[in-house]
């Protein structure tokens, strides 16, 4: 692991919470109901198909990108109802994590979650802006 990437984990673990610091209802449901219902020390592709499985009860449409730089060629606006992303590598190299840091600030972005090793993006009109830094896994 490079020295950059040691200091990006580092800054995201002290900075990471867990459901207890979560304020909004849509993001502590897709925390304790999906992410930590899958089991630890799985692939990315597990998540994504959880989450995509519980978005879809909430009428969103999940896209997948395979980096975060991908996402920037997508259109963001699908159809009329409410979009996500996963963007899994948002902390590959400083080119990604500037690219990361860009997104979370941009005002189109309701809502955008970081698990270190993949981030979601939510358009949800109703919901102030936020960013979160979250643990993938139960600590508790």
């Amino acid at each position: 692991m490079s020295t950059l990437k040691i200091i990006y984990f580092t800054r995201y673990f002290f900075k990471a919470r867990d459901q207890h610091f979560v304020h909004s209802p849509f993001v502590y449901h897709l925390l304790t109901e999906c992410i930590h219902q899958v089991p630890k020390k799985t692939s990315l592709k597990n998540y994504f198909n959880k989450i995509q499985e519980y978005l879809e009860t909430v009428s969103y449409s999940l896209h997948y990108c395979s980096n975060i730089l991908e996402l920037k060629t997508k259109e963001t606006t699908v159809n009329s109802e409410p979009w996500a992303y996963f963007i899994s590598d948002i902390h590959k190299n400083k080119e990604t994590q500037q690219e990361w840091n860009s997104i979370t600030k941009d005002k189109n972005i309701q809502i955008s979650i970081d698990f270190w090793s993949f981030g979601l993006i939510f358009e949800k009109k109703d919901q102030e802006k936020e960013h979160f830094v979250l643990f993938k896994n139960r600590w508790r």
